[in-house]
């Protein structure tokens, strides 16, 4: 099916009866990207104390969870887990009274393995979901978050290949066995995004799931993530978030820039707001203006819970166009800079199918006023512009010159045509994959009515999501080179697409060189020596281009 097309617009009951969901996204703050598995009882109060201090609270920042670290190697005689109290002294119920004192809520740590990640002696809940379960209620906790280090063997703490690793079994055991507790529980999956049509499964039963491999303090981490996330918008629903993975927000990996744009790539795409920083006295000033913004929370909490999707992708010019439903008959606008310096880029309303609006800039809290046509945004290096769209009057939309069949296409070198089953690789149920080096593939008879540039809908499947390269340069990205006419090729990058290899994705892109007439050639290309996503097909639009 399309990514694109599904969107649910009301909340679903899950099939756990207790499991408590948020029906926007969870914000809090968790110990991991600021101590690792490094905890103690203090470091847990200082930040929830934090929290409140520094005015996060207020704002929504209500979930203090302790990650790994906090337990021994040994459960009791009941089985049951323990807290380790030389570090916490006051174990979990008084930890989690503490928290609740603070008018907060207590998260808690476990894994659906045999132990906990960064550990190779501390337990986790494979096996002892029941038991587990009933000790996270007793001692008041609020939220699980469910992680996924030694999935099938004691001694391999990261398996992402074999089927048991990539099956939701140990998840729905660990979600049956929260709903036997008298305490309703949220339960944060993290099961980082491998297998196939993860969101399918994960977001009936989790409140937010893990779609990804985890995020460093680099800046390419916001690229690898940003397209890993687009497919989930056919499943994102209030109830149901794609966690993105904890904010790397004031731990002094990004400029301020890019501190704005991760949080509104994040509050854009409803995932999770997690504040990873340590939250004393030294905690940036800056960092906690980005993630004490209002109104960008109020995006990212929104009633609707749409996601934004991906509406625009100019790869060589190093920038993106991102846009999303929100309540009240409005829409957010994401213009983001990729390239680390300074420049202005022409948006073209009317190629969104909006004639007009009122624009606010979201993070120059600004009205802009009316704004149509083609608009020149000035955008500093790395910066992510929001615009808010309300009082909207939407154009006719393009119009169609038809749509191109890959399979039916030329094909040279490795190419090679794939038929889908019913209800795959839409929507001709057919691909043409295996596009490597020296492989190509050229349509013909590509039918315009004016010759220039084009918006044109290219159909794609990618599903190499970079879960082994993620501490590299994974970019959850396959390049494709399309020329016109012979004129000179252009890159894309194409992002995931859904769930499976034969889930279709739509890249929309502007392609410059058409002539009028029926004898418009197109021919598609790897990029790099490295293969380019299965191509489906393509539709031309006719109309007004930036």
């Amino acid at each position: 099916m399309y990514s694109t097309l599904l969107f649910l617009a009301s909340f679903v009951a899950p099939i756990a009866a207790k499991n408590a969901k948020s029906l926007t996204p969870p914000m809090g703050w968790n110990s991991y990207n600021g101590y690792n598995c490094n905890i103690t009882e203090q470091r847990i109060k200082t930040n929830a104390q934090g929290l409140i201090d520094l005015g996060l609270k207020q704002l929504g920042y209500d979930i203090v969870t302790p990650d790994c670290g906090w337990m021994t190697p040994n459960r009791d005689s009941q089985q049951r887990l323990q807290w380790d109290t030389k570090l916490f002294p006051s174990g979990g119920k008084g930890l989690g009274d503490f928290i609740h004192s603070l008018g907060l809520k207590f998260g808690l740590y476990s894994g659906a393995g045999y132990f906990q990640c960064g550990s190779q002696n501390l337990p986790a809940s494979l096996g002892y979901e029941d038991v587990d379960a009933k000790a996270f209620s007793d001692w008041g906790g609020d939220t699980l978050k469910y992680d996924n280090c030694y999935s099938t063997s004691k001694t391999t703490m990261v398996d992402s290949d074999s089927a048991e690793a990539k099956s939701p079994a140990r998840f729905q055991k660990m979600a049956a066995s929260l709903d036997k507790v008298e305490r309703a529980i949220q339960l944060f999956i993290c099961q980082w995004g491998i297998g196939e049509n993860v969101g399918d499964w994960a977001s009936k039963m989790g409140n937010t799931w893990r779609m990804s491999n985890d995020i460093y303090n680099s800046w390419r981490n916001i690229w690898r993530i940003s397209n890993q996330v687009i497919p989930y918008a056919r499943v994102t629903a209030p109830g149901a978030f794609p966690d993105m993975d904890m904010l790397i927000i004031g731990l002094n990996a990004l400029s301020a820039e890019e501190e704005r744009f991760h949080f509104g790539m994040w509050a854009i795409n409803k995932s999770p707001l997690i504040i990873g920083g340590i939250l004393d006295s030294k905690f940036p000033k800056p960092s906690l203006e980005t993630l004490s913004n209002k109104e960008v929370i109020a995006i990212n909490q929104d009633s609707l819970s749409r996601q934004a999707q991906l509406v625009r992708r100019y790869t060589e010019e190093e920038w993106d166009i991102w846009l999303g439903e929100l309540s009240g008959s409005r829409k957010i606008l994401g213009i983001a800079n990729w390239r680390n310096e300074s420049r202005s880029v022409d948006v073209n309303l009317s190629t969104l199918n909006l004639t007009s609006a009122n624009a606010r800039d979201v993070w120059a809290a600004k009205d802009i006023g009316v704004v149509s046509g083609s608009q020149k945004v000035s955008l500093a290096a790395h910066e992510m512009k929001l615009w808010v769209l309300s009082n909207m009057t939407t154009a006719t939309g393009l119009a169609s010159s038809g749509y191109y069949d890959a399979a039916s296409g030329k094909l040279g070198g490795s190419s090679r045509i794939t038929t889908c089953s019913t209800g795959e690789c839409l929507p001709t149920s057919k691909k043409v994959g295996n596009i490597g080096s020296g492989a190509s593939v050229t349509v013909r008879s590509v039918n315009v009515k004016t010759a220039g540039k084009k918006l044109v809908g290219i159909d794609f499947c990618n599903y190499d999501y970079a879960f082994g390269t993620a501490w590299q340069w994974g970019t959850n990205t396959r390049n494709m080179t399309i020329a016109v006419n012979g004129d000179m090729a252009k890159r894309w990058a194409f992002p995931l697409s859904g769930g499976d290899w034969f889930e279709t994705g739509r890249l929309m892109i502007e392609l410059d060189g058409f002539k009028a007439g029926n004898e418009n050639e197109m021919v598609f290309k790897a990029a790099d020596n490295a293969y380019a996503p299965d191509l489906v097909g393509f539709e031309v639009f006719e109309g007004t281009s930036s």
